[in-house]
């Protein structure tokens, strides 16, 4: 996948789409795991959330879509691939800078 980053094309590898997709999968995972700690510990750890069995079916649904790709050309993806293939976390929305660098 090609992306422009301040209008420069940077070719986003499958192994890069691969790997960001699995990071924003791990995250879903990762909040359904904080839902369910709050559950059981009562409230004394996790996140709360107002109906956890629809939360879990919510992020569940979301994990599928980033499976199929469905949000592969959003900013939020393509920042984030962007940042895991060039280890640099670009501002895609900014403008880029016209002051030299040092």
């Amino acid at each position: 996948m090609i992306v422009r980053v301040h209008g420069k094309p940077v070719t986003l590898t499958i192994e890069t789409i691969a790997a960001t997709r699995a990071w924003f999968i791990e995250n879903e995972k990762a909040c359904i795991a904080e839902a369910r700690e709050y559950v059981a510990t009562g409230g004394k750890s996790g996140t709360r959330v107002n109906n956890l069995d629809r939360y879990v079916a919510w992020c569940e649904d979301s994990i599928a879509r980033i499976e199929s790709g469905e949000g592969d050309r959003s900013v939020t993806f393509i920042q984030r691939a962007v940042a895991l293939q060039t280890g640099e976390c670009v501002p895609l929305l900014a403008p880029p800078t016209t002051q030299a660098h040092a």
